[in-house]
């Protein structure tokens, strides 16, 4: 039985550019790349150099933390950089593809003996393609110890307001490898829940009877955090796995097909786009294959309020699912100390943009300089899971990490709401996430 819950809190902002529902094809791009310096928490190996031939779906680094969890090539060809940044950071590692790409293959598992197939030996194939990753843990948002077992298993269909994939078009024509990607999670833990907010289009019949709860709200209902505090009934369940519907299609035609699956379909939009929309593409196509334009502007990896800004001759993400395209900002607003903010989005009560109804143009402008904390509450007020986001980031910089735990730091979704909302221009969503991999860095050893 379906049941819906209700976001109080969060904030979602009536923007123009708004992702349109259709579907283009993106030409097979020359280059595809994988990000090891933009993935968090991993410490990358790299297991391969410039001018190396890699196979489709061969390991290209594997995490010096444990070395049995590797990342896959998103496509077949040779090693033609490998980019690094502050530090010796891997930040890209660049494939030119051949005309006739090879991939790795694997024995694969009949959709009808999914049921009957020992879970160790899932394990087993799912980290020797490179799969293991696209599964995800709570609360630190890492792929998860392959030892661990999960009190529960999020599958997400979408985020409220984030410029992500509608799941309806993205999951188009999936149906089969949906429900067989469910019976594989069901072999790790029975408890396998799938969520959607109230907006993904008009899912197929097979997809939305799989669907456990409906999430009304704001931005960020459908997030797996924001849906975990509300259902969990110890600290146990924490330690929850989550993955997005996209990623579960690719991880069940991996083990139905034996081979590494690297289609995906992008959401471009935000007001500097020139099309808002979808692109059936690929995992680690390049950014000028969903934005060909050379324009000045951010090009944000996923959600405005919690993406990466990626570089324009950068490449996608591994988990970004929508590429958002906003002005710089750093515009010279004459005399816009005199106006009353009509067309200029806030949460903020105090400009007239709460009575425009009107899609609103972002961007990435400050407005305004940075200064100490006024402890106005705003964030406290927008924070999906009732944490006070202020407090916690004082106590931070305090030193007192276990106050810090107290206040809810594990809680805390990094949905980057309290860094948009704040006065003070106080990068709270950064503090947070530094200080969340710090305590784990700590207690692990």
């Amino acid at each position: 039985m379906m049941k819906t819950l209700t976001l109080t809190n969060g904030f979602s902002l009536n923007t123009s550019g708004q992702v349109a529902e259709c579907v283009a094809e993106s030409p097979v791009p020359t280059t595809v790349a994988l990000m090891p310096g933009w993935i968090p928490h991993v410490k990358p190996r790299l297991l391969v150099k410039e001018g190396d031939a890699v196979n489709g779906g061969a390991p290209l680094f594997e995490d010096k933390r444990n070395p049995v969890v590797t990342y896959p090539s998103p496509g077949g060809g040779v090693v033609e950089r490998i980019v690094y940044g502050p530090r010796r950071r891997i930040d890209e590692v660049v494939i030119t593809l051949d005309e006739e790409e090879r991939w790795e293959r694997f024995e694969p598992v009949s959709p009808n003996r999914i049921a009957a197939t020992d879970p160790d030996t899932l394990r087993h194939m799912l980290l020797k393609g490179g799969v293991w990753p696209l599964l995800r843990e709570l609360p630190f948002r890492d792929h998860p110890d392959p030892a661990s077992r999960p009190a529960h298993i999020i599958v997400t269909l979408g985020w409220a307001g984030g410029h992500l994939a509608l799941p309806a078009l993205a999951l188009e024509g999936e149906e089969m490898a949906f429900q067989n990607g469910l019976a594989i999670l069901k072999q790790f833990c029975p408890s396998v829940h799938v969520i959607t907010p109230a907006h993904t289009g008009e899912l197929s019949e097979p997809i939305l009877k799989t669907v456990t709860a409906h999430i009304r709200g704001g931005y960020p209902a459908g997030d797996p955090g924001h849906y975990l505090y509300h259902i969990r009934k110890e600290p146990s369940e924490n330690r929850s796995w989550y993955i997005e519907g996209q990623d579960l299609v690719a991880l069940a035609r991996f083990v139905t097909e034996g081979c590494f699956y690297p289609k995906r379909v992008m959401a471009v939009g935000g007001n500097g786009a020139t099309v808002c929309g979808h692109v059936r593409t690929r995992v680690g196509a390049p950014v000028s294959s969903l934005d060909p334009q050379e324009k000045r502007r951010r090009r944000i990896g996923g959600s405005p309020f919690s993406g990466l800004f990626l570089p324009a001759t950068g490449y996608m993400n591994f988990f970004d699912k929508g590429l958002t395209l906003l002005p710089v900002g750093d515009e010279e607003d004459l005399f816009g100390f005199l106006r009353a903010g009509y067309t200029r989005p806030s949460q903020s009560r105090t400009f007239l943009s709460v009575f425009n109804k009107k899609p609103l143009n972002l961007d990435c402008g400050m407005h305004g300089e940075g200064r100490p904390c006024i402890n106005c509450g705003r964030c406290a007020q927008v924070c999906p899971v009732a944490i006070l986001p202020q407090y916690t980031m004082k106590c931070m910089v305090a030193g007192e990490v276990e106050e810090a735990l107290a206040h809810g730091l594990l809680d805390c979704i990094e949905c980057g709401l309290c860094s948009y909302v704040c006065p003070s221009k106080i990068e709270l969503l950064d503090t947070l996430k530094t200080a969340k991999a710090q305590y784990r860095k700590e207690r692990d050893g």
